[in-house]
């Protein structure tokens, strides 16, 4: 198991206009990713700061994803700026045990 976090900041875009424009539509686009367990949607307006934190059934699944048109399509976007990807391998019996997994 694999857990992701992404990051990035918005440029000249409102708030009610970056979930119209990419959160909204690429909510349930995600939903259906191969491979993928989960995302929680992270949001920092104070220090113009969005992401997610994904978790994936493997490695593999994660770098599939990283190399799809889905995410070259969130990159190249105007208003996505400064995206930054950091993963780790999950340890899954301590995760268990602090339920971070079920």
């Amino acid at each position: 198991m694999q857990a992701q976090l992404i990051t990035y900041q918005l440029n000249d875009i409102s708030q009610a206009e970056y979930l119209k424009q990419m959160v909204e539509p690429d909510a349930p686009i995600l939903a259906n990713v191969k491979g993928l367990i989960s995302k929680v949607w992270l949001a920092d307006e104070e220090k113009n700061t969005f992401g997610g934190f994904y978790l994936w059934e493997n490695k593999t699944a994660m770098e599939d994803f990283m190399h799809s048109e889905l995410v070259k399509a969130v990159v190249s976007r105007p208003f996505v700026k400064n995206v930054s990807s950091v993963d780790y391998e999950v340890n899954q019996t301590a995760s268990l045990i602090t339920r971070g997994l079920k």
